[in-house]
Order: C-alpha cells, then structure tokens, then sequence
C-alpha cells in the first residue's frame, strides 16, 4: 500500500549517523597517518565540528519542536573549535560553557511554568512555538484558527509572518522572551495590537498601519512577555 501523498518520511541525517560517519572518517584518519600520508594531529583538531554537524541534525529532527539540546551541542561545538584553534586548554574552556548551559536551562524551565501552556495546545498545529539560541528561525504561519504562540530568542532571533493567518474567536495571545535578541512579527493589515510585554534596555515597536478610523471588533493580536537588551517589531 502507498503512502499517503502528505506523509514524509523520516530524515536519515540525524546525530546518530554523524557520530558514526565522524568514527569512520577518524578511523581512516588515524590510517592515512600510520601511513605517513598525512598528519591526523591537525586533522583531528576539527572534531568539535563533530558536535556542531550533530547538533545540526537534531535541530532539523525536532524542527516541529523546541530542540535545546541541538542548540546545546552547536554552540559547545562552536565554542571548543575557537578555544581549540586558540591554543587554549578544554578544562579552561569548559567552566564558563557550564555557566552559560546552567543559566539557559534555567531560564528555560522557568519560562515553560510560568506559561503554563496546556500539552494539548503546545501540540495543536494552530499554536505557534519556536526557540532561538545562538541562531535564528523562521515560521510562515498558515492556519485559519491561530489560537497563539511562545518566541524565545537568547542571542538569537526570529522571524514570524502571520499575513495569511485568521485569529480563532478574533482574538489571540503571543509570549515573548528575548535577552541579546531580537525579532520580527508580520500581522494583516488591521489587525489590532495589544503590547502587553515588559521592555527592559529593549523595545517592543508597533509599526503596523492604522487607518484614522479602525473599525470595532477587528482582530486583536496580544503580545505579553519579557524584552531584555534586544527588541521585537510588529509590522504589517
């Protein structure tokens, strides 16, 4: 029996398969050396990319999803690669790796209860959730019952175009966290903004266009949260 036309199949490229591709290249690495051919110390070198590649992949894997542990290894792997080629040491490097990981495991668990939201929202294809850490990401939004969202950007940002979506009961609510951050929030034309977010050394910009009389009930888009040393703009 065929699939159904909507059903994709699932990627091969997960971290799994690049640690075992990353073993396979070591191993023919360490070969070429016994051979004298070349010198597997410098080569050898780049295995932090290793962690960023697999990182990669767990990103893409739970592309549907908040992936912290993707974010995790690309930015240790990123991290150690520029210590490694610096000269430095991994124990030195490790510390403030543990202090930066720490701090961003605690926001983020503080910010999932103080959202609270219900499971069977978090898992409606109508609610919208996405996490940035050191990178970026971006989400077209399509539904016809949006029923809101939670944007988290830490040294990072997003970008999100809600032009073709329809507020379910008129009226919806998006949390935001930024902290060294910023992002971007597209809205249809007369679409109501409630900024309902507390900016700290940041800002939140309404710069979406309001005719000198906006007619009443029109869809309301609320916007609460928290905006440190970044911002967020709200256009149409």
């Amino acid at each position: 029996m065929n699939a159904p036309d909507d059903a994709k199949a699932p990627s091969p490229f997960s971290p799994k398969l690049v640690l075992g591709v990353a073993i396979i290249v070591a191993g023919l690495v360490l070969t070429l050396d016994n051979l004298g051919l070349i010198q597997a110390h410098t080569i050898l070198k780049l295995w932090p990319l290793v962690l960023v590649v697999m990182g990669i992949a767990k990103i893409r894997q739970d592309r549907h999803s908040s992936s912290l542990g993707g974010w995790f290894l690309v930015l240790g792997g990123a991290f150690l690669l520029l210590f490694t080629f610096g000269g430095g040491h991994l124990t030195e490097a490790m510390a403030p790796m543990l202090v930066v990981a720490v701090g961003i495991l605690i926001v983020i668990k503080a910010l999932k209860q103080n959202r609270g939201v219900p499971p069977e929202l978090a898992r409606s294809e109508d609610f919208l959730q996405g996490t940035a850490i050191f990178g970026g990401f971006k989400r077209h939004v399509l539904t016809q019952v949006f029923k809101g969202g939670e944007l988290t950007a830490i040294f990072g940002g997003y970008e999100v175009d809600l032009r073709q979506a329809a507020l379910e009961s008129g009226q919806a609510r998006i949390d935001v966290f930024v902290l060294f951050g910023g992002g971007e929030i597209r809205v249809p034309e007369g679409w109501e903004i409630a900024n309902r977010a507390t900016a700290i050394a940041g800002a939140l910009n309404d710069s979406t266009h309001h005719g000198p009389n906006p007619p009443e009930g029109r869809p309301r888009l609320i916007i609460t949260g928290l905006i440190l040393f970044g911002g967020t703009e709200v256009k149409s």
